[in-house]
């Protein structure tokens, strides 16, 4: 294998790539990356297993082959070469060497016919979707993935598409985010997939709002195209087809806020919040909130914001102060409101005029 290539064309991608390695050193094959020179193009693969990352450039190939090497070590080498180096990618004697014009490194490689490659995918169901509205849909519902929990469907998020639309929502036992979206097409299958959440992060980070993402899947794997870059991953077996009914219950006090004036608030009040729970009271008497700290071993705090405009009786419930202050940090839209039914029931917080809301639990502390 034998190709020259310009650190601007490769640098980002193997960036790109090595975000789908194996950080645990469990198996050396899994934090390589593959690079084959073919038909005049230059491929570049990483797998973790549960998911990977590919792409190809279009450059003369002198000589074709394929080769693994270490892409963490690969990265920090061409992370330190001058940024417009032409590179000069050479394997031989179960070596790569890569060479510019005053440097060179000889790295060990791997048979790449150890490298692990996914199972065809025959896909069941086909989307298209703009990729500013998959970006949106992400950033609005992932954050709420749960990290740690027992139930698997919980570790990912779920997408289900029926007719031109699309919902992507996501739950961590406190907090529940949907967003959705329409489709440029009508799609007739309904069907609904569990990603993981580490895919998600990293398919986050690619996506490209001015490309068109196109998505397949045969309910076992996915596969988002990009341009010329494929994410394909394993996915979750089991989902959450309930989560739209708990946004269904009768509430009858709707409380309309300003963002940035509770964000502020609540961020000042939260520094002296308890490190477990985050707890604050909201009391909302009349057109005031009074937003106050649980009693810490440090003390409490407390703030109190006028003009609030309600519909419904006086409340108060407790909240997790740092877990609203992510959902709110999430929110476009200059309003927002909650809905309530009791001081111990969730509140649904809805942006407004905007496709996308979220459910939290409040805190009980009997």
């Amino acid at each position: 294998m034998k190709f020259q290539i310009n650190k601007n064309e490769i640098y980002q991608i193997l960036q790109q790539a090595y975000s789908f390695t194996s950080i645990k050193n469990i198996d050396t094959i899994l934090q390589n990356i593959l690079i084959e020179a073919i038909d005049n193009k230059v491929y570049f693969k990483t797998s973790n297993i549960i998911s990977g990352y590919e792409t190809y450039i279009e450059k003369h190939v002198n000589k074709e082959g394929k080769v693994t090497v270490s892409c963490k070590k690969l990265l920090e080498i061409l992370k330190e070469l001058p940024t417009d180096a032409d590179i000069d990618f050479d394997f031989n004697n179960n070596k790569l060497h890569i060479k510019t014009n005053s440097t060179s490194f000889s790295l060990s490689t791997i048979d790449p016919s150890v490298f692990p490659t996914m199972s065809d995918i025959t896909p069941e169901y086909y989307v298209k979707i703009k990729g500013d509205k998959l970006l949106n849909l992400l950033n609005k519902t992932c954050f709420c993935i749960a990290n740690e929990a027992s139930k698997i469907s919980y570790k990912g998020a779920h997408f289900k598409i029926i007719g031109n639309k699309i919902e992507v929502s996501s739950s961590d036992f406190q907090r529940i985010a949907i967003a959705n979206d329409t489709l440029d097409n009508e799609y007739f299958d309904e069907f609904i997939i569990n990603i993981p959440k580490r895919t998600i992060i990293e398919l986050s980070k690619i996506i490209d709002s001015n490309i068109d993402v196109e998505i397949e899947t045969d309910k076992k794997q996915v596969l988002f195209k990009i341009g010329n870059r494929i994410i394909y991953s394993n996915l979750i077996g089991s989902y959450i087809s309930s989560l739209n009914k708990l946004f269904e219950s009768q509430f009858n006090i709707k409380i309309k806020m300003s963002r940035d004036k509770i964000f502020t608030s609540l961020k000042r009040v939260a520094t002296i919040t308890n490190e477990i729970n985050h707890g604050v009271v909201f009391s909302f008497k009349g057109e005031s909130l009074n937003i106050s700290s649980m009693e810490t071993e440090y003390g409490y705090g407390n703030e109190t914001l006028d003009g609030i405009e309600k519909t419904g009786k006086d409340i108060s419930f407790i909240f997790n102060a740092r877990l609203f202050l992510e959902i709110i940090n999430h929110i476009n839209s200059d309003y927002f409101y909650l809905h309530l039914a009791g001081s111990k029931n969730p509140v649904i917080i809805s942006p407004d005029g905007e496709g996308y809301k979220y459910l939290m639990v409040t805190i009980s502390l009997e």
